[in-house]
């Protein structure tokens, strides 16, 4: 498993980086979309990550997430929580001292502007191409600055691309990371596409309720 922390913007100049700004910036005003995260050696959906604003800008969030023998699931909707780890499922609800729920001053990590990476004081190379009307922006961190870590071993590059249209619309983005496990280089991509953009109408629970607590 790869863990990154991303810390502030900074002041550095970086290839590219009003490009990325902006479309941080644009994510943040969505009222709903669906976030997929594709991990580009199996081809497999390993993260999905959908969101809604109410009227009064709380936050409903459908979360599904596998890595390995690991699976995660969450729905909450700001009164409800339900969640489902590795088989485990809890259920809190407002009112609970471990519920949390999100609004768009204060909302869940995957629906604010850290989704889409961007650290300019870590970044070590960076450049921007053109090919058939596409931009690629591409930001090479310096592993230690930003975090990245791994129980597989010690990662030593971390790379993120930004593809955008002829409009400077993002398409989608990817990640990877580079890690040196005892003498051998194990890399990690992942592929996350940000999509139907205020186009969502109802989330569904993806957590499985057990019968016994289906009066939830």
């Amino acid at each position: 498993m790869v863990s990154v922390v991303f810390a502030g913007c900074g002041a550095k100049d970086v290839a590219g980086s009003e490009l990325v700004k902006k479309a941080r910036e644009e994510y943040t005003k969505l009222d709903s979309a669906k976030v997929i995260m594709t991990n580009t050696e199996t081809n497999e959906i390993e993260q999905t990550f959908v969101f809604k604003y109410d009227e009064k800008d709380v936050l409903t969030f459908a979360y599904e997430g596998k890595y390995q023998d690991e699976s995660y699931a969450q729905y909450n909707n700001g009164y409800e929580c339900y969640t489902s780890e590795n088989g485990k499922y809890t259920f809190t609800q407002r009112g609970d001292r471990d519920f949390q729920a999100y609004d768009r001053d204060s909302t869940h990590p995957q629906a604010n502007e850290g989704l889409i990476i961007f650290s300019a004081n870590a970044v070590e190379e960076s450049s921007v191409s053109e090919e058939n009307g596409i931009t690629c922006v591409e930001h090479k961190y310096d592993p230690e600055k930003i975090g990245a870590a791994s129980d597989e071993g010690s990662v030593s590059d971390f790379i993120a691309r930004f593809y955008f249209d002829e409009n400077k619309q993002l398409l989608y983005f990817t990640e990877q990371t580079v890690i040196d496990s005892k003498g051998e280089k194990i890399i990690h991509s992942y592929k996350v596409e940000i999509t139907e953009k205020n186009a969502i109408q109802d989330i569904e629970n993806p957590v499985e309720i057990p019968k016994e607590d289906n009066t939830q």
